[in-house]
């Protein structure tokens, strides 16, 4: 087995990190987690609005290339989590989803996109 050179070496880790990068979609902070998500009427009058929120998928960065339809669905709903968790919410109340492709086809646009309202609701 031949030795590496040190450039080789350097090219080999830069081109995993980009690897890594570009296939790469919006994490939840950990704190979000406890973040609770609603659809639909709920009666959120005890609680404190604090603003609008919206979340949406992204695309891989280095191929341009869209992830799969269920992977865009958690990077919406993570981008969402993290909008509200910034605003101090603990409660998200999605108002509108839009998908413009659910189906796989070829040259469109495949993105998610969840509007909501982000509440801070007292446990108690």
């Amino acid at each position: 087995m031949g030795v590496l050179s040190k450039s080789q070496m350097l090219i080999g880790m830069l081109a995993f990190v980009l690897f890594l990068v570009g296939c790469s979609v919006t994490s939840a902070k950990p704190e979000t987690q406890s973040i609770k998500m609603f659809i639909g009427e709920h009666n959120l009058t005890h609680c404190q609005f604090l603003g609008d929120v919206i979340g949406a998928s992204t695309v891989n960065l280095i191929t341009r290339k869209h992830p799969p339809y269920t992977t865009r669905m958690i990077d919406a709903r993570n981008s969402l989590r993290n909008e509200a968790y910034k605003l101090g919410g603990n409660i998200i109340h999605i108002r509108r989803t839009q998908n413009t492709s659910r189906y796989e086809f070829l040259g469109l646009d495949k993105k998610i996109t969840l509007e909501g309202k982000a509440y801070f609701c007292n446990e108690s």
